[in-house]
């Protein structure tokens, strides 16, 4: 029957009695009848056989419909869309695999053999050169080249031989001089000459005098005694102060050298205490007492870190560290002074 008669039909009989939905969605809702009519007319029309309604799950909008019929133009195309497996392919397969395949041993190709080629000497004679010509020029340039390697190794041996003689020469001037020094500090050291005299004979020597940490270290080791001398009488005027005076003065440099002589000969001594007072410490006293080292030469030698002098360094500071307080509260008073005087 028609679409307008079935439907009304059919839904006016279930909807007006019974509106459940059990026992078949033909029977109940009254669609199954309509719904398979719909089914088959759309089967026909769409080149699908298979639309009769059956149960409920008759053709029409919501039948069951082969979806290659939906992909077809019409009834002689094939689908236009591959089916679930086709549309999704495995991972890989659509990738194009770019490597060469490789054939077994007995089938690649053998490798060509390149070809040795015979050693090809270099002309001997050059254009509008015969060979005579070039034969002899050729051995004036190796005999040219044996001369000069001749001469570089000649040059050489008078070199190291003139090495050899300056080094011989040197040691020889090195032993002069420390005998030469060692007759200087024995001179200084004598007595022999003093005040004065020992000054002027400082000044004579010049060059060749030896260092002043030289000729206090000897002084001191020289002549031991049973005791040291911790108030240095040896450093008065009259007796060697004016000639080590005229060596220190206005040079910070020596005065240090006064005081790493007087570091060494206390380590010499074992660092004593002379009358519950270090050694070190009463000799530093004497030093500035007697103006071979001034304020900046201690400060300098406190912060000087050469190596050579390191070994007994700390153990000197430590021994003269209240002499090292006494210097600096002088100084500041000396400061007070100068601003009390100017205001």
């Amino acid at each position: 029957g028609g679409r307008g008669d079935d439907r009304g039909g059919g839904r006016g009989d279930d909807r007006g009695g019974d509106r459940g939905f059990g026992g078949g969605r033909s029977d109940d809702r009254g669609f199954g009848g309509d719904r398979g009519d719909r089914g088959d007319r759309f089967g026909r029309d769409r080149g699908d056989g298979g639309g009769g309604g059956a149960g409920g799950a008759g053709g029409g909008r919501f039948s069951h419909v082969d979806r290659n019929s939906l992909n077809r133009g019409d009834g002689n195309q094939g689908p236009r869309h591959s089916s679930n497996n086709d549309s999704f392919p495995a991972l890989g397969k659509n990738r194009t695999d770019l490597t060469p395949p490789i054939l077994p041993k007995h089938l690649q190709p053998k490798k060509k053999k390149e070809p040795i080629l015979p050693l090809v000497a270099a002309p001997l004679a050059l254009p509008g050169e015969d060979d005579e010509s070039a034969r002899i020029r050729i051995e004036n340039k190796k005999r040219e080249e044996e001369e000069k390697a001749l001469a570089a190794k000649l040059e050489q041996e008078e070199e190291a031989l003139r090495r050899d003689e300056e080094e011989k020469a040197e040691a020889e001037k090195r032993a002069k001089a420390s005998e030469v020094e060692s007759d200087l500090l024995a001179s200084f050291s004598s007595g022999e000459k003093l005040g004065g005299d020992l000054a002027q004979w400082c000044a004579d020597q010049g060059a060749i005098l030896p260092s002043v940490e030289k000729l206090i270290f000897h002084l001191l080791t020289s002549k031991p005694e049973a005791s040291p001398d911790m108030e240095c009488l040896w450093a008065e005027g009259a007796k060697f102060g004016a000639a080590l005076v005229s060596l220190v003065d206005d040079n910070l440099s020596a005065q240090m050298q006064v005081l790493f002589a007087v570091q060494r000969y206390c380590h010499s001594q074992g660092f004593p205490k002379i009358d519950n007072e270090y050694l070190v410490q009463g000799m530093f006293r004497a030093m500035y007492k007697y103006d071979l080292a001034l304020d900046d030469a201690f400060t300098e030698w406190k912060e000087d870190e050469s190596s050579q002098y390191e070994k007994s360094k700390g153990k000197a500071i430590i021994q003269t560290m209240d002499w090292f307080n006494w210097l600096e509260a002088e100084d500041e008073e000396d400061d007070d002074d100068e601003s009390y005087e100017e205001e």
